[in-house]
């Protein structure tokens, strides 16, 4: 069965050294989008790559997600750099 994505938003960053006042982070809502064209696997490994960059280099980043699939309900998604996602 085919699916359709949607992302709401997207975001992917990290606190540069653990310091709650260094946010360095990035808006990804498009990015995320473009891995998810229709008919895709949904499967998304969250990497500078595939988020469109590195917004805290040297830091380990974050990931989260607001996206409704086949026009349901928004769903949260949250995972580290490095990890997969199966949106669907």
């Amino acid at each position: 069965m085919s699916q359709t994505y949607q992302v709401l938003s997207a975001t992917y960053g990290a606190l540069a050294g653990g310091n709650p006042d260094d946010t360095q982070a990035s808006i990804v809502t498009q990015a995320l989008q473009n891995q998810l064209p229709p008919n895709s696997s949904g499967v998304v490994n969250i990497n500078n790559s595939t988020m469109g960059g590195d917004p805290s280099p040297g830091n380990t980043k974050h990931f989260g997600a607001i996206v409704s699939v086949n026009g349901g309900a928004p769903q949260p998604f949250a995972c580290q750099e490095g990890q997969t996602i199966d949106f669907s």
